[in-house]
Order: structure tokens, then C-alpha cells, then sequence
């Protein structure tokens, strides 16, 4: 069964909707953030992600790079986040050493399936969807590299 292209979008603004677990604080500076987010906060990381990845701070690597620690923490809102930026063809890197780049689909495939493993149904339809554009070949080359992405650390940024 084909989704039309309006349901599509409408699904993903959905996810965009899932959001952060906690919220900045309106005190809180981008300085406060980051400490919390180096001292290993996973929701700060999530956050400081999410505020490199819009336009208050616009920086594509170091939003891949937060979201990224974040997401191999098992945070789904992370992973959700990370998917939509491949998927939407960013042209990112895959955020993990090698820099290995799969298709931006194969790298969204991988993040949407991380947070499908952990019950997330609108990532599983997001990844159905998905994988309706990719051919086997792709698919298989996600599931191949699906280990060692999983064990290596993310890309800080120089």
C-alpha cells in the first residue's frame, strides 16, 4: 500500500512532535547546556543537538555529533531526530568514526531502526516508508554495518 507524499510529511511532523524529555531551562545558557551535556546528560545532549540543528545555532556537525551521543544512549527522541536529518538529505556524515557514509536513506534506515528495537511504532512506519525507496542491496549493506556502528563512538567535530 503506497502513502501518499502529504500523509508522509504529515507522519513526520508527528515525530518532530515526540520532543525532548526535559526542557532549557529560560535561565539556562548555551554554556549551562553544553557542561551538562559534556558531564554525560543525556537529555542535554539530546537538547544541544536539537539547538545545533535549528536555525539558533546551525551547525549540522555538532548537531549530528550531540544527537548522535544522545541516541547510542537509547534516547528514541535522539534517534527519531538523527533519522529525519538523513533521510531529509543533509549530506551528514554518519556522525560515527570512519565516517563511513552509507546513503543519508541508509543511515536514516539504521537510526529509524534503533528506535523501532525499542518499541517506537512511528519510527517502524517511518522505516517501512523508507525502505520502500531503498533497494535490497542498500538495505543489506545497513544491516551488515549495523554492528559496528553500534559499538564505535561518535565524531566530535574539530
Amino acid at each position: 500500500m503506497r502513502i501518499p507524499k502529504l500523509i508522509q510529511v504529515a507522519m513526520l511532523a508527528v515525530v518532530a512532535g515526540l520532543g525532548a524529555c526535559s526542557v532549557m531551562n529560560k535561565s539556562e545558557t548555551k554554556s549551562d547546556l553544553q557542561q551538562r551535556a559534556q558531564s554525560g546528560d543525556i537529555d542535554a545532549r539530546y537538547q544541544l543537538g536539537e539547538k545545533y540543528a535549528d536555525a539558533s545555532f546551525s551547525n549540522e556537525p555538532e548537531a549530528i555529533y550531540w544527537l548522535c551521543l544522545a541516541a547510542k544512549d537509547g534516547h528514541v527522541p535522539a534517534q527519531m531526530r538523527l533519522a529525519r536529518l538523513y533521510e531529509g538529505d543533509t549530506g551528514a556524515d554518519t556522525g560515527i568514526p570512519g565516517k563511513e557514509k552509507l546513503s543519508n536513506k541508509g543511515s536514516a534506515y539504521f537510526w529509524y531502526t534503533a528506535a523501532a528495537s525499542q518499541g517506537n511504532d512511528q519510527a517502524l512506519s517511518s522505516r517501512e516508508i523508507l525502505a520502500a525507496s531503498m533497494d535490497a542491496a542498500e538495505i543489506g549493506n545497513v544491516k551488515r554495518k549495523a554492528t559496528r556502528w553500534q559499538q564505535a563512538g561518535c565524531v566530535k567535530p574539530s
